[in-house]
């Protein structure tokens, strides 16, 4: 069983139009609402793969009801933290060559309500092979609260249990002092972990090895259309996609790791089956994709501790120069990083 836990979820809106004039009436061509966040997004991938998987989230109102209702219909296991207040929605709109977010704020969530979710995550966890804190947090949850979460998991659970966060900024820097087993920044969260630009697949490497020295045994980093990254403790491994059909960004992250968690086995194996997760989901319309298997031959793992030129690989997109960076900028294939 893999636990997620989106201390934020969201319910994502899509509205797509054929044209777009502002200042005018414009008529929605499609429109679809989606129970939604990172850790959601991540057990709707393992749920429609036949992985187990429960998730794990605070909620209330009619929003609320609307996503027990989503995981109801799809016979996915969840436990809502009842808050009374409504899941905040995340508007994205569709126009012809643009994708345009508009992303309500975290909706606060009160002490009591927080102990629960901390509770419930604790007792969910106790049988757990993998529990995945991920995305952004209420207003009223800190990150030294989000760190308490991740001792307080390291603490009841199985010394096997894979203790994995998949957060940015404030939150991510406490977590890592608590010591979770695996982080997975994108190319810009993890440069600005570091506080260092990141340009090469050196570079990526390099940022892993030191963030690994502050508490996390290892970093699983996304880098967008370059593949991603496995570093721990004796590995140093790259996989990318290669030669398939780009169709959709969003989601792709959340993919990611919900493949790297599917399977157990090295970590060459978990990495490669993460891209063709990640590849499946960007070849497809929506975020509810199906894991192409047709893609297996085109995810190519490689092993950077014999291949040292690979290091000097310059990234497609490299993370922003830091003396400009205010604020995590989201990866471009991972758009739907609601936090």
């Amino acid at each position: 069983m893999i636990v997620t836990v989106t201390p934020s979820p969201a319910v994502d809106w899509t509205v797509a139009t054929d044209s777009f004039e502002l200042d005018a009436v414009n008529r929605a061509s499609t429109s679809t609402r989606e129970a939604s966040g990172k850790g959601v997004n991540v057990s709707w991938a393992l749920h429609r793969a036949g992985v187990p998987t429960i998730a794990v989230f605070p909620g209330g109102g009619q929003t609320g009801q609307f996503m027990d209702d989503a995981f109801t219909e799809a016979d996915m296991p969840f436990t809502r933290v009842e808050t009374g207040q409504d899941v905040r929605t995340n508007i994205t709109l569709v126009t012809p060559g643009h994708s345009t977010k508009i992303n309500e704020p975290g909706v606060d969530v009160g002490p009591e309500q927080l102990q629960q979710l901390v509770d419930t995550a604790v007792e969910t966890a106790r049988e757990a092979r993998a529990v995945l804190l991920c995305g952004s947090l209420p207003p009223t949850m800190s990150p030294a609260e989000f760190a308490g979460l991740v001792t307080s998991l390291r603490q009841s659970s199985p010394r096997e249990t894979e203790i994995v966060v998949d957060s940015s900024g404030e939150p991510l820097t406490a977590a890592l002092a608590a010591g979770p087993s695996l982080i997975k920044p994108n190319v810009h969260e993890l440069s600005e972990l570091v506080e260092r630009d990141i340009r090469t697949i050196g570079d990526v490497i390099d940022a892993a090895h030191r963030v690994r020295q502050t508490g996390t045994a290892a970093v699983l980093a996304s880098l967008g259309a370059d593949g991603a990254i496995y570093v721990d403790n004796e590995n140093a491994l790259h996989a990318v996609g290669r030669d398939i059909p780009f169709i959709n960004s969003v989601g792709a992250g959340d993919a990611l790791l919900a493949g790297f968690m599917a399977v157990e086995g090295t970590p060459g194996t978990r990495l490669h089956n993460a891209v063709l997760w990640a590849s499946s989901a960007v070849a497809h319309s929506s975020t509810l994709f199906p894991v192409r298997p047709d893609f297996i031959d085109h995810i190519v793992v490689s092993d950077l501790a014999t291949i040292p030129h690979g290091r000097d690989t310059v990234l497609t997109e490299p993370s922003a120069p830091l003396a400009t960076t205010t604020h995590t900028t989201p990866d471009i294939r991972e758009r739907k990083n609601h936090g």
